[in-house]
């Protein structure tokens, strides 16, 4: 087992991480691919045909935190720091969104009241963008619970498994050779087996191209085009497409207008007797450009 010490921004919390990738917002405490105890969060992670297992430890009095890997190759480790990296929400990107988000709350009541006592947040990321387009998928038009079974169903089908009997989300390629009728039987609709396997077909084929995705939050010259190759999917639409470059990207501007949970939040911010439509959404939502993905996850956030 080879160890990192990853530097922690100041006032940074590792909980909100640890919240969203252990699945307490959905209940699924023993996910197969992520699992949290105690202080340590663990996610199983493919690499080239090959399941590793990634350590995330939070040592008391915070500023740091220790990633266990085990493997000891140079290049694994670099990978899979990076997913680390984005998991925490620790990418350059995000973090220039919380220092103008949070200076913004220097001087402005309102964006001081959306940051609250959350200094230092930053919105956790998925560890791929191809799990982040899963989940949106799977998650289109359904509760979170449900939703959290369909995922379980797909990791346990397609995933690749790791010795200590935890599975790594399933890469495209794996996703692309299903069979519809795998998942149906598993509960997924026709409609939401067919979007999953032609989004994963499309990442294969190369017309939807998740390297140029993951590279987003420092190279956001591709924006337009992956906002395009995402719409251009069967099912996919603005929710999804918002979603994925906003979770699964890291792209700080981003909305999942039309959100049931945006929504809820908005209504309680700005004491509405009504939840927003889309629309009223997007309106809400402008003040707080260029942050708008933070700003989401600020208004998430503070439904918990």
């Amino acid at each position: 087992m080879s160890q990192l010490t990853l530097d922690l921004p100041p006032g940074f919390d590792p909980d909100a991480a640890w919240r969203y990738h252990g699945r307490d917002w959905y209940r699924d405490r023993d996910a197969p691919a992520e699992r949290v105890a105690g202080p340590a969060l663990t996610k199983a992670l493919e690499f080239d045909g090959r399941a590793y297992l990634l350590t995330l430890t939070a040592p008391a009095g915070g500023g740091t935190l220790v990633m266990g890997m085990d493997s000891d190759d140079p290049l694994i480790l670099a990978r899979a720091q990076r997913v680390a990296l984005r998991m925490l929400g620790l990418t350059p990107a995000l973090a220039d969104a919380a220092a103008g988000l949070e200076a913004r709350a220097d001087h402005d009541a309102t964006t001081a009241r959306l940051v609250g006592n959350r200094r230092g947040y930053r919105p956790p990321l998925a560890a791929t963008v191809f799990e982040a387009l899963a989940w949106a998928i799977i998650g289109q038009q359904i509760n979170l619970t449900f939703a959290a079974d369909l995922r379980r169903q797909l990791i346990l089908l397609a995933g690749r498994p790791h010795p200590s009997g935890m599975i790594a989300h399933p890469e495209a390629a794996a996703v692309a050779a299903l069979d519809p009728e795998l998942l149906t039987a598993r509960r997924f609709s026709r409609s939401k087996a067919r979007y999953l396997i032609d989004a994963a077909q499309a990442a294969v084929a190369g017309r939807l191209d998740l390297a140029a995705l993951e590279r987003l939050d420092t190279d956001p010259a591709g924006e337009a085009a992956a906002e395009a190759a995402l719409l251009a999917l069967r099912g996919i639409g603005p929710w999804t497409t918002n979603y994925v470059l906003m979770r699964g990207c890291g792209l700080p501007d981003r909305v999942p207008v039309g959100d049931a949970g945006l929504a809820a939040a908005l209504q309680r911010f700005h004491a509405m007797d009504r939840r927003p439509t889309a629309e009223e959404q997007a309106t809400l939502m402008h003040p707080h450009a260029p942050w708008r993905s933070l700003a989401t996850a600020h208004l998430w956030a503070s439904l918990a």
